[in-house]
């Protein structure tokens, strides 16, 4: 059968996969800090401006990543935009048994209410949530924008975003249209 596969369709599964890898997407690490300080973070492909008005940012976190209790408790967290140099975070955003090494590496500062943000990423959200909605084994979160940080030399035309399509990270240097 081609076309139209329905929820109900044996086939839409797979071609739902097939077609979601195939949507690029941007890649942030999100990090926050528990109450008592420390640091936690996970890489994130859900992370999307929401609203310009009241400046927010809405994210979509698993209730099983080690970062979800310490976002739910603080009610903060920091949208770090990565670049191709940044390859080898997103290893260790991305793997629960590197998760001790998350902050080892990078140039980590504490930003607003003591969020690590990463120096080299090419933009930094500082977010306080707003509301939350869980869904299913996720919780949506719609933060407020409470400080933005852009990193030395941010140019239009000098912004190597790394964003994740067909399984994996991809680079968009080099693209024509852009």
């Amino acid at each position: 059968m081609t076309g139209v596969y329905c929820d109900t369709d044996a086939a839409f599964s797979e071609t739902l996969r097939k077609s979601l890898r195939g949507t690029a997407v941007n890649i942030s690490l999100l990090t926050t800090r528990d109450p008592e300080g420390r640091y936690h973070g996970l890489a994130v492909t859900t992370a999307v401006p929401f609203s310009s008005h009241l400046p927010s940012m809405i994210v979509a976190v698993s209730h099983a990543a080690s970062a979800y209790p310490a976002i739910r408790d603080s009610q903060m967290y920091c949208l770090n935009q990565i670049t191709s140099k940044d390859i080898e975070l997103l290893d260790k955003f991305s793997r629960s048994d590197l998760r001790a090494s998350r902050f080892t590496n990078g140039t980590w500062r504490a930003g607003l209410g003591g969020l690590p943000y990463l120096a080299t990423a090419t933009a930094s959200f500082f977010c306080s949530v707003a509301t939350a909605q869980s869904y299913e084994d996720q919780t949506v979160f719609i933060g407020r924008i409470d400080g933005v940080r852009l990193a030395d030399g941010s140019g239009a035309g000098e912004c190597d975003p790394l964003i994740w399509i067909n399984g994996g990270p991809a680079k968009l240097a080099g693209r024509a249209y852009a």
